[in-house]
């Protein structure tokens, strides 16, 4: 595994502990507000923001398809279309797609160890040329 974040210097085989404290450094309008964990075959799963407004995305390297995760739980501080910025740009979000950091560390920890992710988050595709 290899994980990278915004202006940190690149860990491979990266300990649950560090990549906790990794995450958790995280700020939407800090000096490190992304992260990415990428597997051997070219998997990964990312995360931008930082504390309670993150969004995660994972890639299936198969298949080349890139999914943004949304749970139940639809945010009541966001509406749909809501704009999140971090240091790599912009992204609309939909109410659905906010999460905070220990739901994350969550992902990052599963993916970490090979293991499937949370039954409670799911996934829809998106693409780089449709705006969700």
């Amino acid at each position: 595994m290899k994980l990278e974040a915004e202006n940190s210097s690149v860990i491979f085989g990266v300990d649950q502990s560090k990549l906790i404290k990794t995450l958790k450094k995280l700020k939407s309008y800090g000096p490190s507000s992304f992260a990415c964990i990428t597997d051997e075959d070219g998997n990964y799963v990312q995360v931008a923001g930082g504390r309670v407004t993150c969004f995660i995305e994972r890639y299936d390297a198969k298949s080349k398809k890139l999914f943004r995760g949304y749970h139940s739980n639809s945010s009541t501080n966001f509406e749909d279309g809501t704009t999140l910025s971090f240091g790599a740009g912009s992204v609309q979000l939909k109410k659905d797609e906010w999460f905070n950091i220990d739901d994350v560390i969550e992902v990052f920890l599963l993916f970490n160890k090979g293991q499937s992710l949370p039954e409670g988050i799911y996934w829809r595709e998106i693409n780089a040329f449709n705006k969700q």
